[in-house]
């Protein structure tokens, strides 16, 4: 068995293969939950078009979520009663085998996971991606695995896209979403017809306001910030603001650093 497809095996969490796209997944998922008799690999790739070892490997996922089960015969598996409630939503409409499938995972780790990231509002999908990878004990090289785990709950509703990569739990419709970079644009646009920078401004960011509080950094606490390197995890932690103000700040250090290379004028 490949490193790839013993990541299950690995994690301490159940999650989906990365061989199966999302969409394929939840073929696969409606058809095993919809059978009437007990059903190997072989009878979902005559159903779906998938083949028998992609579709083998989906069972321990839909088994690890108690919507089937292992049913005598070799490689044989049936729906349990579970998975039956949600082929029966699933019948009458989409919309409905989908908000089924996530009653089922209501209880999942990850679906508990995503709750608490985005209970207060939207957040980008890289953090909620780190957050579920930490607690399965997933590797970098393994992310895939989460990332078809995150298009499975957008793919059924459970997280709603939005603009800038971010991602809102669906029962927060009221919670505003992040605003879209031509929004912000315009916002930027209307801030700077109230103060005009003059070239001096413009050239060097203004520093923090006073009111974030912070004490200015010893010589030995600014050694400790800088020497260990930045991850792009890290910057999933900074709101909008704390971004935006950090691009401003690298942006006038370069206009330093510029004037300080700059050769001696004869």
């Amino acid at each position: 068995m490949s490193s790839r497809e013993s990541v299950s095996a690995r994690s301490t969490k159940p999650v989906p293969t990365d061989r199966v796209l999302a969409g394929e997944h939840l073929t696969i998922t409606r058809t095993s939950c919809s059978a009437k008799s007990p059903f190997t690999a072989r009878d979902l790739e005559a159903l779906t078009g998938i083949s028998a070892h992609r579709c083998g490997l989906v069972m321990s996922f839909l088994r690890a979520h108690g919507l089937v089960e292992q049913a005598p015969g070799r490689g044989a598996y049936q729906p349990t009663k579970a998975g039956a409630v949600v082929a029966a939503a699933w019948k009458e409409s989409e919309r409905r085998g989908h908000q089924a499938l996530c009653e089922a995972w209501k209880k999942s780790w990850f679906t508990r996971c995503a709750h608490a990231r985005l209970a207060q509002g939207p957040a980008l999908r890289i953090g909620l991606v780190s957050k579920l990878m930490t607690l399965a004990h997933v590797d970098e090289k393994q992310q895939r695995h989460i990332d078809v785990l995150v298009d499975l709950m957008v793919a059924v509703g459970m997280l709603l896209p939005e603009d800038g990569g971010y991602l809102r739990w669906h029962e927060n419709p009221a919670v505003p979403a992040p605003r879209s970079p031509s929004e912000s644009q315009a916002a930027d646009a209307d801030t700077a017809k109230v103060h005009a920078p003059t070239t001096a401004e413009s050239a060097i960011p203004a520093p923090r306001p006073d009111d974030d509080k912070l004490a200015a950094p010893t010589d030995e606490d600014l050694l400790a910030l800088l020497s260990p390197p930045v991850l792009l995890a890290d910057f999933a932690r900074l709101s909008r603001e704390d971004v935006i103000a950090l691009h401003g700040h690298i942006r006038g250090l370069a206009v330093i650093l510029a004037k300080l290379r700059r050769p001696p004028m004869p």
